[in-house]
């Protein structure tokens, strides 16, 4: 029975390292199977020329990872959306005030502390108006 059990977990390690191996850029945290036909990752432009542009390529593009948050605010930090092609930097959308926002290269970790945080203006001010925008011209 014990060889047997120490045989099943060493089976199950050598296969998620297998896959780990085979597809380390994009491993999905939930172990979802992620196939390249079925999103448009490859199709991204290397930068945008102006804000327009980058909303309506982001809207149309299907991404690995693509998460929505919604508040129920007339002001401030209205609504948010974070798009990854490989769940470690993504695109986060912004609609601040009414105003839309695109922000390029942030980290997964950014996404998951705002969706965490009690002080969303806060944060927002503090962790991702800092970082690149892509502005409107």
């Amino acid at each position: 029975m014990y060889k047997l059990v120490a045989l099943l977990v060493w089976s199950s390690i050598s296969c998620q390292l297998y896959g780990q191996e085979k597809h380390p850029d994009f491993q999905d945290p939930q172990n979802m199977k992620v196939a390249p036909e079925h999103t448009d990752c490859h199709k991204l432009p290397a930068s945008f020329a102006n804000l327009q542009e980058a909303l309506t390529t982001i809207q149309n593009t299907r991404f690995y990872d693509d998460q929505k948050l919604q508040t129920t605010r007339r002001s401030g930090l209205m609504q948010a959306r974070y798009v990854s092609c490989d769940f470690k930097t993504g695109f986060l959308i912004v609609k601040y005030d009414s105003k839309d926002h695109v922000f390029a290269n942030v980290e997964k970790q950014i996404w998951e502390d705002l969706q965490k945080t009690a002080d969303i203006d806060g944060y927002y001010h503090k962790h991702i108006k800092l970082l690149e925008e892509i502005e409107d011209q």
